[in-house]
């Protein structure tokens, strides 16, 4: 399967906001940021829908993520930074890259991520 450039490269970008994503995470401590004196009908606001949309996004592409193999996803973890280490000795860093990369670009198309 030939992989094009185009779909590299937003998978590219769509890991750099994974990995914002991945140090993203608070807990919810105190008070919610909005009244609760008037309800909203069902309806949200922009942001909560882009936000949502973003969560569901993420999500998606974290458990392509973690159906990679071992050393694949090491490797993706480490060039995004979600940790620092690479502890495959016998594995060739670069060629593990290259194929979780390819492997990615398969996997989300299949959970419906459209790469454009």
């Amino acid at each position: 399967m030939q992989i094009l450039e185009s779909e590299y490269i937003a998978l590219t970008n769509l890991l750099y906001d994974w990995s914002k994503w991945q140090h993203s995470y608070s807990e919810r401590i105190g008070y919610d940021s909005k009244s609760a004196g008037f309800g909203s009908s069902g309806l949200s606001s922009f942001e909560d829908m882009c936000e949502q949309s973003d969560n569901a996004t993420m999500m998606a592409l974290d458990a392509a993520i973690d159906s990679l193999l071992p050393a694949e996803r090491a490797a993706i973890n480490r060039c995004y930074g979600i940790c620092a280490v690479f502890r495959f000795p016998l594995a060739n860093y670069e060629l593990m890259l290259i194929q979780a990369h390819h492997a990615l670009i398969v996997s989300v198309k299949r959970r419906g991520l459209v790469l454009c």
